[in-house]
């Protein structure tokens, strides 16, 4: 089972990601800030794939991508934006805008499952 690390700071987006997940298998763990991803990379969590929004408080997702990959090197990201974003992925992320469809990110997760 893939496990997920959703960090959105909507509560109803971040719910809407979480559930859509869960109901077609993946395993999910949620961040609402930036600081929550951080504290949950520092507790030593581990993930197979990081759903993150890029504006969050406390530290962006650029940030949190970073961090996460420093400990996982090939851990793929997806990013969701709702503002045109100038900065680059991590290499091997996506930018995905908002709104988005559970389908779009199902589809993408699902071809990082081997």
């Amino acid at each position: 089972m893939m496990k997920v690390l959703v960090v959105e700071d909507d509560p109803f987006v971040r719910e809407m990601a979480v559930t859509g997940l869960e109901d077609v298998g993946f395993e999910v763990t949620q961040a609402a800030s930036g600081g929550e991803a951080m504290r949950l990379l520092q507790a030593g969590i581990a993930v197979d794939a990081l759903l993150t929004d890029i504006r969050l408080p406390v530290a962006d997702g650029w940030t949190v991508a970073k961090a996460y990959r420093e400990r996982f090197p090939h851990l793929p990201v997806l990013y969701v934006t709702g503002y045109a974003e100038r900065t680059q992925p991590v290499p091997g992320g996506i930018i995905l805008s908002k709104p988005y469809r559970m389908a779009q990110v199902i589809g993408i997760l699902g071809t990082w499952v081997a």
